[in-house]
């Protein structure tokens, strides 16, 4: 009885740690350049979308794209996410851009991404990172996040910035008008 006890605590207790713990790295083995090649995931549904064609620059009017990688449970990354929403139809009335937010979240956090984008009402694409493979190919591997990358109308990398404080986000737009 004591060892049925003992590991009905721990499996309530211990399984979402275990299951962090458990969770490995996939080898990455696809293009390490701008759309790159990596399998993400819309915030609605189980079909796998892949970054070459969510990210693809359109053939015509070719724009900026701006990423910004976050976690549900990272406080700046959600300020900083509130504050783009807050922004983001001046902005798109002034430049013209793309914008969107990749969780790289862990699997156990899936379900939590839907919920704080219909919450917080973020009016740009928000995708996740099922496999955690951007920090394969995006500089400094993604260490602390918040982070925002923007790549020019060619697909090079133009800006990128740690951390959020609040006046980050005139910077930023800042570069994406310089960009146009």
């Amino acid at each position: 009885m004591k060892n049925y006890l003992l590991s009905a605590v721990l499996a309530l207790f211990a399984a979402p740690l275990f299951s962090q713990m458990m969770y490995t790295q996939a080898r990455y083995q696809g293009d390490t350049l701008f759309p790159f090649d990596i399998p993400m995931m819309d915030i609605d549904s189980t079909q796998v979308l892949n970054s070459r064609e969510v990210l693809a620059l359109p053939k015509k009017g070719k724009k900026p794209t701006v990423i910004a990688f976050w976690l549900t449970t990272c406080m700046p990354c959600l300020r900083e996410l509130s504050t783009y929403t807050a922004n983001y139809a001046e902005w798109q009335k002034k430049a013209d851009f793309r914008l969107m937010a990749i969780s790289i979240d862990f699997p156990h956090r899936f379900s939590h991404i839907a919920p704080i984008v219909r919450e917080k009402q973020f009016p740009f694409e928000v995708y996740w990172d099922r496999d955690r493979l951007f920090r394969n190919v995006i500089p400094g591997e993604l260490n602390g996040l918040p982070q925002v990358f923007i790549f020019d109308k060619n697909g090079n990398l133009a800006y990128r910035h740690k951390g959020f404080r609040p006046g980050d986000e005139v910077e930023l737009f800042a570069k994406i008008v310089e960009l146009q």
